[in-house]
């Protein structure tokens, strides 16, 4: 499938939301996607999509201050999940972090999300901590850091 990676638009922020609430299960929601657009120097939105339809099929988000960073949120859509889109996005998100001199990159993830896990790990991140009942639902996130 033909892909490109770019910065997220303003026009993509209905689309975006819609995805979070789908895929994670909350987002930040428009107002803060707009703010964070327009006013926020330290975050930076990724959006992948697709070139022939325009659909947009995965996101990461970054907040740096450099020399450290956290991925705010990363995923694809579920249906285009285990074909190696995932590492190529986080890929593109380490070379812009990397041009930015970040050294230090850490993220939450699912302790039940195995999938992620696997992938983080095989990029060089361990984890360091958990977050005792960091997502709305109640359940405890695994900190991981990654030296770049």
């Amino acid at each position: 499938m033909p892909y490109e990676i770019r910065p997220m638009l303003a026009s993509d922020i209905e689309i975006v939301v819609r995805l979070d609430r789908e895929i994670l299960g909350q987002s930040i929601g428009e107002s803060t996607f707009s703010d964070e657009l327009e006013n926020n120097p330290f975050t930076t939105y990724f959006v992948m999509n697709d070139t022939d339809s325009q659909e947009i099929i995965g996101h990461i988000g970054v907040w740096v201050d450099s020399p450290l960073a956290q991925i705010l949120n990363f995923y694809l859509v579920p249906k285009l999940r285990r074909q190696g889109l995932g590492e190529i996005l986080l890929q593109y998100a380490f070379t812009y972090l990397k041009s930015r001199y970040v050294n230090t990159l850490t993220l939450e993830v699912r302790p039940t999300n195995l999938a992620a896990i696997t992938l983080y790990k095989k990029y060089g991140f361990r984890k360091v901590a958990v977050r005792k009942n960091y997502y709305q639902d109640g359940q405890d996130a695994d900190l991981m850091l990654s030296d770049l």
